[in-house]
C-alpha cells in the first residue's frame, strides 16, 4: 500500500509496497532481482494540476529555440515522432532538427539515425525512446543523450580538446566514452546493459555512481534496474534483438508498471532534495564571484588568491551535482516513458489513473532542467573558464580570453574539502585529438548541420547491429501491439522563449565579471595546434557518500592523504596538468609569432586582445577562505 502524506509535497510521499524500485537512488534491495515482482497494485491519489505545477515548479510548454539545434534526424524508415521539451503530445517527423530535452520515440519496425552537433552518430532501433541530452550541464562542453527504452548504437566522435565526454544516461546508470562505438540498451524492467564493439568506455551504476568501471573493446555488462552494475562478458558480436527478447520474456505487466511508479516517486524526492543542494552551492560560486570581481576592481590579488581553492572547489561541485541532477531528470522521464508504453500496448492492465500524476510531471522535470541550464550552468562555465585550474588550460580551445587581472594569477589545484550528502559520478580523463569539428561553450551556431552527414561505424560481420528474433518472446513493449494512446493532461499554452523561462531559480551568475564572446577563430587555432598524445587533467574530486575528500595542492600532500593507488594516479594528473600548461603556453607563444608577423588571421589577432573585466564593485559580507567546507548533508 502507499502511505499518503496530504500535508506534505507529492514527491516525498513514499511508496510502502515491497518491491526492489527500479533506478531506484537508495541501494540495499534483497530481493532476487532476476525474479518477477510481485503484482502489488500502487494507487496514486489524483493531483490537481496548479498544484502539480506549483510541485515541480514550472509551467509546461513549448520552448522558442531560436539558437542551432543540438542533433539532427539526418535519416529515418518507418513511423519517427517527436515531443518536444515541456510539450506533453507526441508528433510525426521524417527528418528535422533537435534541442536539448526533445523526446525522439521510434515505432515497431522502424528506425533513425540522428547526428549530434559533435558529429557523433547514434542509430536508434524499433521500440525505442531516446532523449537529446544537455550540452551545458557538464564543465567543459560536449553531445549527450538518455536512452529511455530500447536499443541505440552509439558512434562518438574523438573528443577535441576542450571537449568534454559523450555521456549516454539510463534509468539504471551513466556511460561515458572518449571517443567511442558501443551500444546501449534498457529493457521495459528498466535493466540496462552496455556492449563495446571499439574503444573504451567508463559505466557507473545509479547504486555507485562514485564507483564507474572501464569497459573495454568486445565487452559487455549488465545495469540491474536498482543499480548494481554486473560482471563483464565478452561481446564478440551484436545480439541486441536477442538480448531484448530475452529480457522482456514473460514480464508481468502489472507489477512492471507499479514498480516504474514507485520509481518516479523515490526520484521526484531525490531531485527536489537536488534542487536544494545545487541552490546551497550555487550561493557558495556567487560570493565568489562577487569577491572575485571585488578583488580585480581593486587590484587585490592577494585576497583572489585567498579565495580561489574554495571558489574552484564549489564551481566543481556544482558541475558535478548539475551531472548527478541530470541523470535525475533522465531517469524520471526513463521510468515515465517505459509505463507509458506498456500501458499503450496494454491499456486492460495498466491503469491510467494509477500512474499518470507521476507521468505527467515528467514533461516539467526536464524543462526546469533547462531552464536551470540556461540560468545557472551556461553562466558557471565561464566562472569555470577563468576561475578553476583545469577550466584555465581549456579556455584557448574554446576561444575564451582571460580578463587582464585573472589572467596573472593561476589557480591552484582545489583544496578546499568537500562533504556531501550524495555519490556522484566523476567524467574520465580525455585524451583530446586534433579534429576539425568546433566546440561551442554555449548554444551551437545555427545552420551548422547544413553540410553535414551522420558516419555511423560498419557494423561488425557487415551484419546490422539490430536484428529482431523472427519468433519473439517478449510482449510487454517489443512483440505487443500498440492499443491505445497515452492520454494528455495541460491546457496549451503559449511558447516561452528560453531566455524568459522562470523555474523559481534565484541565484545570479555572470553579471560582475564579463567576458567577450567565445573568439571561434581562435578556438579553431589552438585545437590545431594541440599536441596528440597529452592528457587534458580531469576533475579530481571524488566525493563518495558522508565522506569528507582531500583535494591535494602539490604531491607533497598525497603522501599524507591518499593511498597508493590514487596517489599514482593523482601525480599523474598533476604531471599531465605540468605537461599540457607548457604545450599551451608554447602554442600560445606560436599563435603570437604569427599574428605580429602578419600570417594569423586580421580578425583573430584582433578578438585575441584580452582586455580587462567590467566589474561592479559590490559590497561584500563575509568571505570564503581556503578551509572553506562546503556541506550539503542531505
Amino acid at each position: 500500500m502507499i502511505k499518503h502524506l496530504p500535508k506534505r509535497s507529492l514527491f516525498t510521499t513514499v511508496c510502502m509496497a515491497n518491491l526492489c524500485l527500479a533506478g531506484a537512488i537508495v541501494a540495499g534491495c534483497s530481493k532476487d532481482e532476476s525474479a518477477q515482482p510481485a503484482a502489488t497494485a500502487a494507487v496514486v491519489a489524483p493531483i490537481e494540476t496548479q498544484a502539480l505545477i506549483a510541485q515541480v515548479g514550472i509551467e509546461p510548454g513549448a520552448v522558442i529555440r531560436p539558437e542551432g539545434p543540438a542533433a539532427v534526424i539526418a535519416a529515418s524508415v518507418g513511423t519517427i515522432e517527436v515531443r518536444r521539451l515541456g510539450e506533453e503530445s507526441f508528433a510525426a517527423i521524417r527528418n528535422g532538427v533537435l534541442y536539448p530535452g526533445d523526446q525522439v520515440r521510434v515505432g515497431d519496425d522502424s528506425r533513425a539515425t540522428l547526428l549530434f552537433v559533435d558529429q557523433s552518430t547514434v542509430e536508434v532501433a524499433e521500440v525505442s525512446t531516446l532523449v537529446i541530452g544537455s550540452r551545458t550541464a557538464t564543465a567543459d562542453p560536449a553531445s549527450s543523450a538518455a536512452l529511455l527504452h530500447g536499443v541505440a548504437r552509439f558512434t562518438a566522435t574523438p573528443r577535441s580538446a576542450g571537449e568534454g565526454p559523450f555521456v549516454v544516461f539510463t534509468p539504471a546508470g551513466v556511460v561515458a566514452t572518449k571517443g567511442t562505438v558501443f551500444a546501449v540498451g534498457v529493457a521495459a524492467s528498466g535493466a540496462a546493459r552496455v556492449g563495446v564493439e571499439s574503444g573504451a568506455v567508463s559505466v557507473a551504476g545509479s547504486a555507485a555512481l562514485d564507483a564507474p568501471v572501464d569497459l573495454d573493446a568486445s565487452s559487455a555488462l549488465e545495469l540491474a534496474a536498482a543499480g548494481r552494475v554486473g560482471a563483464k562478458s565478452a561481446f564478440p558480436s551484436d545480439d541486441w534483438g536477442a538480448w531484448r527478447d530475452r529480457a522482456e520474456a514473460k514480464l508481468d505487466v502489472a507489477a512492471t508498471a507499479a514498480l516504474h511508479t514507485s520509481a518516479m516517486t523515490e526520484l521526484g524526492a531525490e531531485l527536489e532534495k537536488s534542487y536544494g543542494a545545487l541552490a546551497t552551492l550555487g550561493a557558495q560560486v556567487a560570493e565568489f564571484e562577487a569577491q572575485a570581481a571585488l578583488a580585480a576592481d581593486n587590484e587585490d590579488s592577494v585576497s583572489y588568491q585567498a579565495s580561489l581553492p574554495a571558489g574552484e572547489a564549489a564551481i566543481e561541485a556544482a558541475f558535478l551535482s548539475g551531472l548527478r541532477l541530470e541523470w535525475l531528470t533522465h531517469a524520471y522521464a526513463a521510468h515515465a516513458a517505459i509505463v507509458s508504453e506498456l500501458y499503450m500496448r496494454h491499456p486492460e492492465t495498466v491503469v491510467w489513473a494509477n500512474v499518470s500524476p507521476r507521468v505527467d510531471a515528467a514533461v516539467l522535470w526536464p524543462k526546469r532542467f533547462d531552464a536551470t541550464a540556461a540560468l545557472f550552468f551556461e553562466p558557471l562555465r565561464l566562472q569555470y573558464y577563468v576561475h578553476h585550474v583545469r577550466g584555465r588550460m581549456q579556455a584557448p580551445f574554446v576561444g575564451v580570453a582571460i580578463p587582464e587581472f585573472f589572467a596573472k594569477i593561476t589557480p591552484p589545484a582545489p583544496a578546499a574539502q568537500l562533504k556531501l550528502g550524495f555519490k556522484l559520478f566523476v567524467p574520465p580523463v580525455l585524451t583530446p585529438k586534433a579534429n576539425d569539428h568546433a566546440v561551442w561553450i554555449a548554444a551551437p551556431t545555427a545552420g551548422w548541420h547544413a553540410q553535414a552527414k551522420a558516419h555511423a561505424a560498419a557494423p561488425r560481420g557487415q551484419v546490422a547491429f539490430w536484428i529482431k528474433p523472427p519468433k519473439l518472446r517478449a510482449d510487454a513493449t517489443l512483440g505487443a501491439a500498440v492499443k491505445a494512446k497515452a492520454p494528455t493532461r495541460f491546457e496549451l499554452r503559449p511558447a516561452v522563449a528560453r531566455a524568459d523561462l522562470k523555474s523559481g531559480w534565484k541565484i545570479v551568475l555572470g553579471e560582475k565579471i564579463k567576458l567577450d564572446p567565445p573568439n571561434l577563430g581562435a578556438a579553431a587555432s589552438a585545437r590545431s595546434s594541440w599536441t596528440v598524445g597529452g592528457n587534458v587533467p580531469g576533475l579530481v574530486m571524488a566525493a563518495r557518500g558522508e565522506e569528507k575528500v582531500e583535494l591535494p595542492t602539490a604531491s607533497a600532500q598525497i603522501d599524507a592523504k591518499v593511498d597508493g593507488k590514487a596517489k599514482g594516479k593523482l601525480k599523474a594528473q598533476l604531471k599531465a596538468a605540468a605537461k599540457q600548461k607548457s604545450e599551451l603556453e608554447a602554442s600560445a607563444q606560436r599563435l603570437e609569432a604569427r599574428a605580429k608577423s602578419g600570417e594569423a588571421r586580421a580578425k583573430a589577432s584582433a578578438e585575441m586582445s584580452v582586455k580587462r573585466p567590467v566589474v561592479k564593485a559590490p559590497k561584500v559580507s563575509g568571505s570564503l577562505s581556503a578551509s572553506s567546507s562546503l556541506s550539503l548533508g542531505l
